[in-house]
């Protein structure tokens, strides 16, 4: 792997992380004190999965070529 590609792959590891926190951790912690707090982390959870899944795919792709 040339420096170019890993640079690129870092930096869309960094924006896949920052995506997820703007999106899935910020309001998680600000609905936190509602009452519907177990169906907000059940959705968080699925899409933090799909999101793993994703990565995942891609590493293992990377490696396969």
């Amino acid at each position: 792997m040339n420096d170019k590609v890993l640079i690129i792959f870092i930096f869309s590891l960094l924006g896949i992380g920052f995506v997820s926190v703007l999106f899935i951790a910020v309001p998680w912690l600000v609905n936190y004190a509602l009452p519907n707090w177990k169906d907000s982390l059940l959705d968080s959870g699925i899409v933090m999965i799909a999101i793993g899944l994703f990565v995942y795919g891609f590493y293992m792709n990377t490696r396969m070529h």
